[in-house]
């Protein structure tokens, strides 16, 4: 899946290549390395299939911040290169990731059509208390399950909410579920429990409507993908507190715990149960991913195309290029950045494995 998304990725690369006249020699599925297989040669471009399947790739040497100078020799190029207006090269380098936007957009509306989109529903679990909160004094620890409230039986956070306002101002009896025992307090309700509701998720189903279809599917992949840029402001101003702190200074209270990030690992360990029961929330991994990598390509670090629409920015006010030696130079910094954040990941995410 990560393959089909890279390759998603590429190709908007590849095609907004192509409007704009930019040589693209190959166009590669799979990492470039070891044995390889020509699939076929079209449009000034020559696909081919790597084993090392794991990703894609398709060579622009036009668009410097892409192809280093040595690769380029190696490269069947059909003419000279030429140089490119920096808006041009703007538009290629921002085509994965528009094309991952629309191809979360396109795998939502089919989601749309057959299982239904993913909406969060409160439950009757217990996600966090007031700060004046009876239930928390009665006892109530997060995590519990609320199963009855008097005589009314309790499986969902609407039936919680309906109960207590129908107790309100008197006593009440509160049957709740912890670690599979159950327990019952007694106290006196003025209307509210003082906690916050946990959420389940439901797939709410549309009907044959078209329309709907695609408009819940707009609406789902634009707050997901909102939901993800503010997530990852949120772990990178974490993660420049906590490099702070190291060195003394106090930016002020982490955001996200860095020890919950998860990586690639802990994704597929937080997915896969539910895949086992329902092969078709594939299509709602997939979106998740696409939108993820449409996201981590945006952020304005070196080595990715956000790191690249920046030099370009740069060059566009300044009149000129980078120098040279500054650009290899963050991208080198920039592709040391990323290894490090992918391998504290996994290994974080390992380490919940193993003690968890």
């Amino acid at each position: 899946m990560i393959t089909v998304l890279i390759v998603v990725h590429e190709f908007g690369h590849y095609l907004a290549a192509k409007y704009y006249g930019f040589q693209t020699p190959v166009f590669g599925i799979g990492l470039p390395f070891g044995p390889s297989i020509d699939l076929f040669e079209k449009w000034g471009t020559k696909f081919k299939f790597y084993w090392a399947l794991i990703g894609g790739f398709v060579a622009i040497p036009e668009l410097g911040d892409e192809t280093d100078p040595d690769s380029i020799k190696d490269l069947e190029l059909k003419q000279p290169l030429r140089e490119f207006p920096v808006h041009q090269r703007a538009v290629v380098a921002s085509g994965g990731i528009v094309f991952n936007i629309l191809f979360a957009f396109l795998l939502a509306i089919v989601m749309a059509a057959t299982i239904g989109l993913p909406t969060a529903v409160p439950s009757n679990t217990v996600a966090g208390f007031a700060e004046t909160s009876i239930a928390k004094q009665a006892g109530l620890e997060l995590g519990d399950a609320i199963i009855q409230v008097n005589s009314m039986k309790i499986t969902t956070g609407e039936e919680l909410q309906k109960a207590i306002k129908a107790y309100s101002y008197q006593d009440i009896t509160l049957t709740y579920q912890r670690e599979k025992q159950s327990f019952t307090k007694q106290f006196y309700s003025e209307g509210s429990l003082g906690i916050v509701l946990g959420h389940s998720k439901e797939y709410q189903q549309y009907g044959f409507k078209p329309l709907t279809w695609i408009t819940e599917a707009f609406k789902f992949t634009a707050t997901t993908l909102l939901g993800m840029l503010i997530s990852v402001v949120a772990i990178f101003a974490s993660l420049f507190s906590k490099i702070a702190s190291l060195f003394g200074a106090q930016i002020g209270p982490a955001a996200v715990e860095l020890g919950q990030v998860k990586g690639i690992v802990g994704i597929v360990q937080i997915i896969s149960q539910d895949i086992k029961s329902n092969a078709i929330l594939l299509l709602e991994f997939a979106i998740l991913l696409s939108l993820n990598l449409a996201v981590i390509n945006v952020l304005p670090i070196p080595a990715l195309d956000g790191g690249h629409l920046v030099f370009m920015a740069y060059e566009a006010i300044a009149g000129k290029k980078a120098d040279e030696k500054i650009l290899n130079g963050a991208m080198q910094v920039g592709f040391i950045f990323l290894l490090s954040v992918i391998a504290l990941t996994t290994i974080n995410d390992i380490k919940t494995w193993i003690w968890h």
